[in-house]
């Protein structure tokens, strides 16, 4: 992110761009401390004390805006991403993807702003260029390591939409519309979804994410060819979190 020169701020309006005092670091704390549900460019440019020029000089528009505190949110959202030099294929894997879930889940209402392009991938190129290295390393082609980081990718939006949804409606959809539809119904025609929903199992917990990045792993195990398939943390501790890296 560029940073242009910061000159303190006075009384009354200022003018565009440099010589109104304000960059974009400073936009995006003056937003930060706004509500983003109502956030407009003219309540930061007030914020800021600026005529709503001199933040447009930044930042083109309220969408813009929002894709910046998104990001800025997403860069701060877990402690940063180290993958052990001795780390498997697996393990590189289930950092990442804990990693990059972690801060698209911080990033929480924001998260919808978020666009899988290149502001955003850009940020965790370190830690994909590790993930590509231990598979490489592992007997895997090109073709089968890039189709593995964008489905174990793909994997860590579907969790953080879910995990998301439920934060802020507080409702579990699956079992609600399973329940609703059975309901009603022969309930021996539904015997197994019956039992299944009355057992209130959450498909929503971090449980299913660590299931889904396991399934991930034995299925790329099983379906591609490669020379080194044994997992070492097979068997113990299954889900390695960025913080124990």
């Amino acid at each position: 992110m560029n940073v242009t020169e910061r000159t303190p701020a006075t009384g009354g309006r200022r003018g565009r761009g440099r010589r109104a005092g304000i960059d974009l670091e400073r936009i995006i704390e003056a937003a930060r401390s706004l509500d983003t549900r109502t956030l407009t460019m003219q309540a930061v440019a007030d914020k800021l004390g600026v005529d709503r020029k001199a933040v447009n000089h930044h930042v083109s528009d309220r969408e813009s805006l929002l894709k910046l505190l998104a990001l800025d949110t997403f860069s701060k959202g877990s402690p940063g991403v180290e993958i052990p030099l001795d780390a498997s294929w697996q393990q590189a894997c289930r950092i990442y993807a804990a990693a990059f879930t972690d801060r698209l889940i911080a990033a929480d209402a924001l998260a919808e702003h978020l666009m899988p392009d290149d502001s955003l991938y850009i940020q965790f190129i370190e830690p994909a260029e590790a993930v590509a290295k231990r598979m490489t390393e592992a007997g895997f082609d090109d073709e089968g390591t890039v189709r593995c980081l964008a489905l174990l990718t793909n994997l860590c939006w579907a969790y953080a939409r879910d995990a998301l949804y439920v934060a802020h409606s507080g409702e579990r959809l699956r079992p609600r519309l399973t329940r609703e539809t059975v309901e009603g119904r022969d309930r021996g025609a539904f015997e197994h979804l019956a039992r299944i929903v009355d057992r209130g199992i959450d498909t929503y917990d971090r449980s299913q994410f660590d299931l889904s990045v396991e399934i991930f792993l034995r299925g790329v195990e099983a379906v591609l060819p490669h020379g080194e398939a044994a997992d070492p943390t097979h068997g113990s501790e299954a889900t390695v979190r960025p913080s124990q890296a």
